[in-house]
């Protein structure tokens, strides 16, 4: 991944031609790829719902209430 993603132009190749909505597409994820940075570290995960990065079902329970899509709390507790 690395090799591919310094090359420049990045070095591709594709089976088939992408054409219309395709290519549109792949220039898209190419784009947000450029903003991509690796490095050696260790992955992490990191709960953004929370000042410290860990999970609690609260932090997603209060998310989820405060969701625009979600009008009122009786919805969450008629989720199947």
């Amino acid at each position: 991944v690395e090799s591919v993603c310094q090359s420049t132009p990045l070095n591709i190749s594709f089976r088939r031609a992408l054409a219309g909505n395709r290519w549109e597409a792949w220039l898209h994820l190419v784009r947000r790829l450029m903003d991509v940075q690796l490095s050696q570290r260790l992955n992490q995960l990191c709960w953004k719902l929370t000042r410290n990065g860990e999970f609690t079902v609260k932090s997603m329970y209060l998310d989820v209430l405060n969701s625009s899509s979600i009008p009122t709390s009786k919805h969450v507790w008629q989720v199947k």
